[in-house]
């Protein structure tokens, strides 16, 4: 057996090392889910991981002689719930590009679930279908449809952009137009589709609206758990792009002067240590060893939290690839956005930084030192916390992109948390 990545030192259940050997997979997708004769191209993706009590491993996929694109899930669990899992899918069959919906390869002890149907989000299976997008932008934003122009819906297509398996998909439109002179046009929108409704997330992109940061209109919300959004140009923030540093950090500090709206979730040191303390215990159950390293990382930081600073409004999930520039900065993926510290966002793209291989944090630190010549700025001490908070959470993250060496970027990531722990000692 040849699994992606190394298994968890605690593993113990065999269908979760079949559930990531991309061969297995690979036979089960050809076999159970297709008609048995279609090449299979598989590349992990994801990791939900619990070992006996059940796993999800998502796996982006390309079937077929023409190579369609796909994503299939895979999840783990003992028979008898498995079996249960698929007869409460039964009533959802069809097929999708030459796939079924669903497959148990019993003798594997695998569920294979095929995108886009997800237990969670059920509007998944229609907002991949151009006629069901237009019935949506008929019936709430028929302004969308260009002037003496109708909805064509073979000049549409989607793609998949990033997808979480019962959690989050985020979907981009191309949706086409046509006239009877033959003239075509093009539009983007973007979905979002989340299992969770988001406290108070569109009054969060209007303050940053407000604050002059260009961020996604929102189109319409059929309901609290799927938005269309408008789509934003420009270009990548690259790692290598040191120049857009103070650009990018007025842009943030803009964000957080914004005033804080009311309903919005509360992102404190309180919350902050408790996912610390649930990362150490997935620490533990994934690396007894890191585990082991991790714990008084954590007990450094619950005994030196800080007093909390003033509240912002925050991105939540801040680091480069939220971030497009052109002739100004662009924030996009508000679905974590909250209120709390400043040094929520700059810890987060601390982590990021670390985590895309800049051990030291001196693209991370640069930023925060271009932020602190634009707003009040955390404190030494208090950036250290946060960050050492933020770098003990992304611990585990290797492991659930599923990256082949994620044993040595999860230790790295670890030293990286012990030494911002270190400045913070009470």
């Amino acid at each position: 057996m040849a699994t992606v990545c190394p298994l968890p030192a605690t593993a113990t259940d065999a269908a979760f090392a079949r559930a990531i050997d991309a061969a297995v997979v690979a036979r089960c997708v050809r076999d159970h889910l297709g008609a048995g004769d279609q090449a299979v191209e598989l590349a992990p993706d994801y990791v939900r991981w619990k070992d006996r009590d059940g796993s999800i491993v998502g796996w982006r996929a390309k079937v077929g002689p023409a190579g369609t694109a796909t994503y299939v899930t895979v999840r783990t669990a003992p028979l008898d719930r498995l079996r249960d899992e698929a007869s409460k899918l039964e009533h959802r069959e069809e097929d999708y590009d030459g796939l079924k919906s669903f497959a148990l390869a019993e003798h594997d002890e695998l569920l294979l679930v095929t995108f886009p149907l997800d237990r969670q989000m059920s509007d998944l299976r229609r907002m991949v279908r151009a006629s069901k997008v237009r019935t949506v932008v008929q019936e709430n934003r028929r302004d969308l449809v260009p002037a003496g122009m109708r909805f064509s819906k073979s000049g549409s297509s989607w793609q998949l952009v990033r997808y979480k398996p019962e959690r989050r998909a985020v979907i981009r439109w191309d949706l086409g137009f046509k006239n009877d002179q033959k003239q075509r046009l093009r539009s983007t929108t973007w979905m979002r589709m989340v299992a969770e409704p988001m406290p108070a997330r569109q009054a969060l992109v209007a303050a940053a609206a407000g604050a002059g940061i260009r961020v996604p209109e929102l189109l319409t919300a059929p309901h609290d758990r799927l938005l269309l959004e408008t789509h934003l140009a420009g270009r990548p923030w690259e790692p290598t792009d040191r120049q857009a540093i103070p650009v990018v950090a007025n842009a943030l500090a803009r964000l957080h002067r914004a005033p804080p709206p009311a309903g919005a979730r509360v992102h404190d040191a309180a919350a902050e240590l408790e996912l610390v303390r649930r990362a150490v215990d997935d620490l533990a159950r994934l690396d007894p060893g890191l585990a082991a390293r991790a714990a008084p990382v954590a007990e450094t930081l619950m005994r030196a939290t800080p007093t909390d600073s003033p509240r912002r409004v925050l991105h939540g999930d801040f680091h480069r690839g939220q971030v497009l520039l052109d002739a100004d900065v662009a924030l996009c993926d508000f679905d974590r956005a909250c209120v709390g510290p400043a040094g929520v966002d700059l810890a987060a793209l601390h982590a990021h930084t670390v985590l895309d291989g800049d051990a030291d944090g001196a693209f991370a630190a640069a930023f925060a030192d271009a932020y602190a010549r634009e707003a009040e700025a955390p404190s030494g001490r208090e950036r250290a916390w946060w960050n050492a908070c933020a770098l003990l959470r992304m611990v585990t993250a290797p492991f659930r992109s599923l990256r082949a060496d994620w044993p040595a970027r999860s230790t790295s990531i670890l030293d990286a948390a012990a030494g911002a722990a270190a400045a913070v000692r009470p």
